[in-house]
């Protein structure tokens, strides 16, 4: 279209002239007036046929609000408005001196109780071997007064044998009294023999049963040893606390970001939930457009748009349409009108719309009002 604008106008020039091209023909210059001025109007009318301008958009970005999850008095707030940070370095320093006791604290309860734990471990490894000891000891024991209770029985079967067999013989009067009553003698001792060898066996049966409940002491170590391991291990879980205590008292930067506005200062005591300060990635921008209902049929995602910051007015951005709202603005308002009085009156309503823009130079801000003109044929 530029390129046949130039094409007519070198085609009129000559006809501007007379005389040689000296003097100006005052009735050509009116007809070329005009003909410049269709020509720009409709020049304009195909520009705005083939586009979409919206005068109702600015750059907006994720502003994080920073607050604090703990109480304390603020000792050292480390940025100020309109600094550049790194995500991690310091924002704000709360008092943490308590906390850091605390951990102090932790630290010698859990080495005393490590060492309860070792000495509780050692204490069961030596009474272990010693139980072990007894109870072999005691089996011992038992298995020789069985075997003695075993001979002693035999020995009572042969001198109740030998008593009875002289004992008739005597009533036959083939043995003499002497023999006899040397037999009644052997049968007395073998009867008491048997009955010790008994009462000895019985005893270490007691004695065995007795090193086994003892093997039980064991048992009630190695259950001791464990509820000090929970308790250790409940300190550690009170230990990582006052450490998260400590960390979340350094409030770091969650991204590389621009600190907006600060809402505190070193000294100040605050509270959980008090807003420090508000800070926006400054490479995470976009523009929000709001759009007429009538245009939206116009306009759909990956358009092009060129883009007139009013900060700017020389500088010319390019942007691309990256999404639409499926709903109007209106849908959104924290006052809805109902229209209770039935009196109506239509107003065209306006869609959201979002386009994707690079940042250059960080001259792009949120809240900078731009205009917005999309090609509607790319």
């Amino acid at each position: 279209m530029s390129h046949t604008l130039k094409n007519l106008l070198a085609q009129m020039l000559p006809f501007l002239f007379r005389d040689n091209g000296q003097t100006l023909h005052k009735e050509n210059i009116k007809w070329t007036i005009l003909l410049l001025s269709t020509l720009a109007i409709s020049w304009w009318a195909y520009e705005r046929s083939n586009s979409v301008a919206i005068s109702d958009a600015r750059i907006a970005s994720n502003v994080i609000i920073i607050s604090s999850n703990r109480s304390g008095w603020i000792s050292e707030f480390a940025v100020n408005g309109g600094q550049q940070v790194n995500a991690g370095d310091l924002l704000v320093q709360i008092d943490d001196r308590a906390a850091k006791l605390a951990i102090e604290e932790m630290d010698i309860q859990i080495l005393t109780k490590e060492a309860e734990i070792e000495r509780s471990r050692s204490e069961r490894a030596m009474v272990s071997e010693e139980q072990a000891s007894l109870l072999e000891t005691e089996k011992a024991k038992l298995d020789s007064a069985r075997s003695n209770a075993k001979k002693a029985n035999s020995s009572l079967q042969l001198a109740q044998s030998n008593f009875e067999r002289t004992d008739k013989l005597l009533k036959k009067q083939l043995v003499s009294k002497r023999q006899w009553e040397e037999d009644e003698l052997v049968l007395s001792q073998a009867q008491e023999n048997h009955q010790q060898a008994k009462s000895e066996l019985l005893q270490q049966s007691a004695e065995l049963r007795k090193a086994k409940a003892q093997m039980m002491s064991v048992e009630l170590l190695e259950r001791k040893i464990a509820i000090m391991e929970q308790d250790l291990e409940r300190l550690r879980v009170q230990q990582k606390q006052f450490s998260l205590d400590v960390e979340d008292r350094q409030i770091r930067s969650p991204i590389n970001a621009i600190i907006d506005k600060t809402f505190g200062h070193k000294g100040e005591y605050i509270s959980p939930g008090r807003r420090l300060l508000m800070l926006h990635n400054p490479e995470d921008i976009w523009i929000n457009a709001n759009i007429k209902e009538t245009e939206l049929r116009h306009v759909k995602p990956g358009m092009s748009a060129s883009i007139t910051v009013d900060a700017y007015p020389d500088h010319e951005f390019k942007a691309t349409v990256s999404s639409i709202d499926n709903a109007t603005t209106s849908e959104f308002a924290l006052l809805p009108n109902p229209n209770p009085s039935g009196n109506f009156t239509k107003v065209t309503q306006r869609l959201r719309i979002k386009l994707a823009i690079e940042q250059q130079q960080q001259l792009l801000k949120p809240g900078m009002m731009v205009e917005v003109d999309i090609d509607t044929r790319s």
